[in-house]
């Protein structure tokens, strides 16, 4: 049995927010891993395999999903400029002062 664990699968196929970045998975590369799962050696009994595209800040590592069943992602994240500063998560422009509070 094969456990696949697959990353941000998006509406679109593009990352809208600063948080699908390190997720994000491309329609392609998800395409590219399952193909690559139900091809993957009649020996290869059991094992758990990561899909993330190509992402610079990727939270998982890849490393064995390319080994193992020769998974080679060719989307990533930052093919993609978004709008977004953080969402929920603003990144503020100026420090706020220790013991001051940010601005809401």
């Amino acid at each position: 049995m094969l456990n696949i664990r697959l990353g941000a699968i998006l509406t679109g196929d593009v990352p809208v927010r600063r948080r699908h970045y390190p997720g994000y998975l491309s329609h392609a590369d998800c395409v590219q891993f399952v193909q690559k799962c139900i091809d993957a050696p009649d020996d290869l009994m059991s094992d758990t395999f990561d899909a993330m595209s190509d992402n610079n800040y990727r939270w998982r590592d890849i490393c064995h999903t390319k080994e193992a069943i020769g998974f080679v992602p060719t989307g990533s994240a930052e093919d993609h400029e978004i709008e977004d500063k953080g969402g929920i998560h603003q990144v503020s422009e100026t420090p706020t002062p220790p013991g001051k509070h940010a601005p809401s």
